[in-house]
């Protein structure tokens, strides 16, 4: 077939994807390998790659716990999910596959599975950060609230793999309807947690061990934004997708492009989040701990060459004497009690360093409604539980 030449692709209810409505490109893929490999054009399809990468380093390198498998297990999701639409897409483009009815598309309807797993783990997420300062009757309302809403995001994911897979196509009126109840279930999951984050936090930022180690400032720093930004990309979705089907010629479907991009990156976004919170609270914690030994091994210290000098001032009166401010002719002796002082305090305090609070504050174990010293969000150090 010339580079040229005019490619006359035949119609019907089985060939959609080649018309305006589908998916295919005007010209036709050489194979299906070069079909998969050319959609790495396509942003989404290299951000889930990416992020499944960059997730999967940051998990068995830094994170454990319940959080950080969550993210890892959206980031697989998202992997899967993408290429199954990618490489449904690639075989069906093929220049192999023009004359090829294909009424239904299993491929689309399979995927689906997949993006449920990895869209509502955001919401998941925030349950296990809502876990770590809430406890009793309402944060098990909120626990029921957030799975219900997982049943209708579920019903709504299936009805648009459902019409991708009759239709043949992954767009149209129904799917971007189908879209837009899917995102204002999101949104609305997401309005829920990080109220519910906010409440929680603010009713326990006052107790000692969280002010102590100023765990509250991080999270406002980092993810109260971060929950923000999640909250506003899938309200702007929830409404876009609506808007951009019903006033078309007003507000075409690039509108929807930028936040959709974002959103398919979240996982990776919240991933980096978690990851700056850890290095933040633990070189706080080790500045603090670092700080409270110096300073108590300078008090001992002074005491000590304190009480020495003037034990030898009291047997020569002239040995505190120096001349010109030149060390003492004890210089050396005195070098070596004090480096042995210190040699000796710096092991006894290094080997006697106990985690801080603010190092495990995370870890909430199963089913506790208590919030304690040893708990982490899922991205220290623990490996069981959560």
């Amino acid at each position: 077939m010339a580079s040229n030449e005019t490619i006359v692709y035949p119609t019907g209810d089985g060939f959609i994807r080649f018309t305006s409505e589908g998916f295919c490109p005007s010209k036709p893929f050489i194979s299906f390998l070069d079909g998969l490999l050319s959609k790495f054009d396509d942003a989404n399809f290299f951000t889930n790659v990416l992020q499944f990468g960059l997730v999967s380093l940051m998990y068995f390198n830094v994170g454990k716990g319940r959080y950080w498998k969550i993210l890892f297990y959206a980031g697989i999701a998202g992997l899967i999910g993408t290429l199954i639409e990618k490489s449904s897409i690639a075989y069906v483009c093929r220049k192999s596959d023009i004359h090829n009815e294909r009424p239904h598309i299993y491929g689309f309807f399979l995927a689906e599975v997949f993006w449920i797993v990895k869209e509502y783990a955001i919401p998941f997420l925030n349950l296990t950060k809502m876990k770590v300062f809430s406890k009793g009757k309402a944060s098990h309302v909120l626990n029921i609230i957030i799975y219900g809403l997982f049943i209708a995001f579920v019903g709504a994911r299936f009805y648009i793999g459902y019409r991708r897979y009759k239709d043949g196509v992954l767009n149209n009126t129904r799917i971007k309807y189908g879209h837009m109840v899917a995102f204002s279930i999101m949104a609305i999951a997401d309005l829920i947690c990080t109220l519910g984050i906010l409440y929680f936090v603010n009713t326990h930022n006052k107790q000692e061990y969280i002010k102590a180690n100023n765990i509250d400032h991080y999270i406002k720093r980092s993810s109260y934004i971060i929950l923000l930004c999640v909250d506003v990309v899938s309200v702007f979705l929830a409404i876009l997708n609506g808007i951009t089907e019903h006033y078309k010629e007003q507000f075409p479907n690039s509108f929807v492009k930028p936040f959709h991009s974002i959103k398919c990156s979240f996982i990776l976004i919240l991933a980096c989040d978690a990851l700056l919170f850890k290095y933040s609270v633990n070189t706080s914690s080790a500045r603090d701990s670092n700080n409270y030994r110096y300073g108590e091994y300078n008090t001992k210290s002074h005491n000590y060459n304190y009480e020495a000098s003037m034990n030898k001032s009291q047997n020569n009166p002239l040995a505190s004497v120096t001349p010109y401010n030149y060390p003492t002719l004890d210089y050396g002796k005195s070098d070596s009690i004090s480096g042995s002082y210190q040699s000796k305090s710096i092991i006894k305090n290094y080997t006697n360093i106990k985690p801080s609070p603010s190092s495990t504050l995370y870890d909430a174990s199963p089913g506790s409604d208590k919030i304690l010293p040893s708990q982490s969000f899922g991205f220290l150090y623990q490996s069981k539980g959560y």
